[in-house]
């Protein structure tokens, strides 16, 4: 078994280019100082709609694409206006290393937690787990079937920032209609055990 750093960072600093620099600088020193394998995480990714618009999709915060569109966005902030070369150069910086990126995290959602699950296992080495029946755990099985599909970026960001409130709502319907189904399936059970 291999340590895997796992690096959690609130997804709300994205909505602010400086903070997104200073993210990006403090994973990659984090990355480049502790000398094991790592994983850079946007946490509480389903609350990012409440702190504002992005200016960009979300997959060119977590694959930490060309930075250099962020610089026009530094300069029109007062804050960081009379910092532009120091920006430009912190830019360069993290691109000529590419090593960051981001995983994302809604800490309420299966599929979240279980892409993010089957990520560290990779990072550590763990991919493929005991052989099946043999005291597998529900999240070596999860690993294996599939459960973490549809974890894409452009995925998350519709599921959790552009029509968050119409999939709340069908996952809503879905729990509602499983609990009926279960309650019918147990009054059946009670009826029929009554029977014999």
């Amino acid at each position: 078994m291999q340590l895997v750093v796992v690096h959690l960072v609130d997804a709300h600093y994205i909505t602010d280019p400086a903070k997104y620099i200073s993210v990006l600088l403090l994973s990659l020193r984090s990355m480049l100082q502790l000398d094991l394998p790592h994983i850079n995480v946007l946490s509480k990714i389903d609350l990012l709609r409440d702190y504002g618009e992005l200016a960009f999709n979300l997959d060119f915060y977590t694959e930490v694409q060309d930075l250099s569109y962020l610089l026009p966005l530094l300069e029109q902030d007062q804050r960081t206006k009379k910092f532009a070369k120091l920006n430009e150069a912190i830019v360069d910086l993290v691109e000529s290393f590419a090593l960051v990126n981001f995983e994302t995290l809604a800490v309420e959602d299966k599929k979240s937690m279980t892409h993010l699950l089957q990520t560290v296992d990779r990072a550590g080495g763990y991919a493929f787990g005991e052989a099946e029946g043999a005291g597998d755990s529900v999240w070596a099985l999860a690993m294996r079937g599939g459960w973490a599909e549809g974890m894409e970026a452009r995925d998350i960001q519709e599921r959790w920032i552009d029509h968050r409130d119409e999939h709340d709502e069908f996952e809503r319907k879905q729990l509602e209609a499983e609990r009926k189904a279960m309650e019918e399936k147990l009054k059946e059970d009670e009826e029929m055990g009554g029977m014999y």
